[in-house]
């Protein structure tokens, strides 16, 4: 069944539900009021402007000519200003604005319709624009007409300090600066006066009055922090626990992979070969060196994110980009699962945390993706990574690999001895192509660059 609508309430109740009727004449008389003496009804915008109801505004009528010859009994057409000085600190002024558009050019017009005699009476109505100026600011352009003029007429005193600083002698220059110094330290503002006895300009009053004005629509605006942590934030890395106490808090497996692809990464192959003491061939020297310890170690939830690692290092070296531009693309997804290992679930799991919705990478995914290897190689090698195989497996430089260990936290350094020995680097010279990636507490975040002001050459 059907339920009608219920109408919404009127908000005024003595509004009637229906137009009165009356009984229209067959003619109406239209008569135009053109009495210039008379103020008529006026139409106001305030645009950009809150207007405050308390102000009352005084009319003023001026004349003013088109051009061209009126005809004779025909008075000059009048122009409106509204004008009030109310405000402690403001000027309002509406005056009708014409520049030159379509909407500029229409006259308005009230009119009063009475039924009884048929008789529409119909007046123009002046259509003003409000606006609001600072009265110190027509004080200081008061101001500087007065000076410009004083300028352009030299005084006496003027001429002799002229004479006296380009013939004087050194007293004469000297009493010369220090009564121009005086004159300037009396035209500081208090709190830049010697004790701050000083008033302050009527100018600087005023900017505080609008600068308080503006606090209510400015009070909602983010802080300086709070941008830049919003920047921090949409960056290109894992998230990581700022309140870690120590390096293994800071990139957990569950927050870093989690639990979901955890579960679907399978590691029993690897397991299964390193008991029999056969080797496994991968696409990455960084993953092939590390399976056997961890394998015989049956460390299993390490050996899952070394495989998460060369997982994303496949799913890098599967990805395409048309003409070396734009985003890169995934493959079809028949040879991308194959690609992977064919478990079609776990796939789909890493596109999803890894891909846009378009299944594709822009250059700021792929930078989510390699930072995720550096942080699972943080957690694998217990917090100090050896880059030199890394590199090589990502196909990238070492400066931008150790760029990208920087914004997970990861401090740079050069070798110690013993990690020289343990990682089997035989001399200096081949330890200069080696970089330690460290995870340490407190973390450093790289600063964020502010771009200073260009130089005028």
């Amino acid at each position: 069944m059907s339920e009608k609508k219920r109408k919404r309430e009127s908000e005024k109740g003595d509004r009637p539900a229906k137009m009165v009727a009356f009984h229209a004449p067959e003619t109406v008389k239209v008569q135009l009021l053109e009495d210039n003496d008379v103020l008529g009804p006026v139409i106001a915008s305030t645009p950009g402007l809150s207007f405050p109801s308390k102000i009352a505004l005084k009319p003023y009528k001026s004349g003013s000519s088109i051009g061209g010859v009126l005809p004779k009994g025909k008075k000059l057409p009048q122009k409106l200003i509204l004008h009030s000085s109310d405000h402690p600190m403001l000027d309002y002024t509406a005056r009708e604005e014409k520049d030159g558009s379509a909407d500029s050019l229409l006259r308005h017009y009230v009119g009063i319709y009475d039924p009884d005699s048929g008789e529409l009476k119909l007046m123009e109505a002046h259509k003003v624009t409000v606006r609001s100026t600072l009265r110190s600011e027509e004080e200081e352009l008061r101001q500087e007409r007065e000076a410009a003029a004083q300028l352009k007429r030299p005084t006496i005193a003027s001429k002799l300090e002229t004479l006296g600083m380009e013939f004087g002698n050194k007293k004469t220059r000297k009493a010369i600066d220090d009564r121009t110094t005086n004159a300037i330290t009396r035209d500081l503002p208090r709190h830049a006066s010697p004790g701050g006895t000083i008033p302050p300009p009527p100018s600087d009053t005023v900017a505080a009055a609008v600068l308080s004005s503006m606090e209510a629509s400015t009070s909602k605006m983010p802080t300086k922090d709070e941008q830049t942590a919003a920047m921090e934030e949409g960056k290109p890395r894992p998230k990581a626990n700022l309140d870690a106490k120590i390096s293994a808090e800071v990139y957990t497996i569950s927050s870093l992979i989690g639990n979901d692809i955890m579960g679907l990464i399978n590691v029993k192959d690897w397991a299964d070969a390193a008991g029999a003491n056969v080797p496994v061939k991968v696409n990455s020297r960084f993953v092939a060196k590390r399976i056997q310890a961890l394998a015989v170690g049956k460390d299993i939830k390490k050996l899952k994110v070394l495989r998460f690692i060369l997982l994303l290092m496949t799913f890098k070296d599967q990805l395409r980009q048309k003409g070396g531009r734009g985003p890169y693309t995934i493959p079809l997804r028949d040879k991308f699962n194959e690609a992977m290992g064919g478990n079609a679930p776990l796939v789909q799991a890493l596109k999803k945390k890894f891909a846009n919705e378009n299944a594709e990478l822009t250059r700021w995914h792929l930078n989510y993706l390699i930072s995720h290897v550096c942080a699972a190689a943080l957690i694998v090698d217990d917090f100090v990574v050896d880059t030199y195989d890394l590199k090589d497996d990502l196909k990238m430089t070492t400066p931008e690999l150790m760029t990208l260990f920087k914004e997970i936290g990861a401090r740079d350094s050069t070798p110690t001895d013993a990690e020289r020995e343990r990682y089997k680097i035989k001399s200096k010279a081949e330890a200069v192509a080696h970089r330690m990636a460290k995870l340490r507490i407190p973390l450093v975040f790289p600063k964020q660059r502010v771009m200073g002001p260009k130089r005028r050459g």
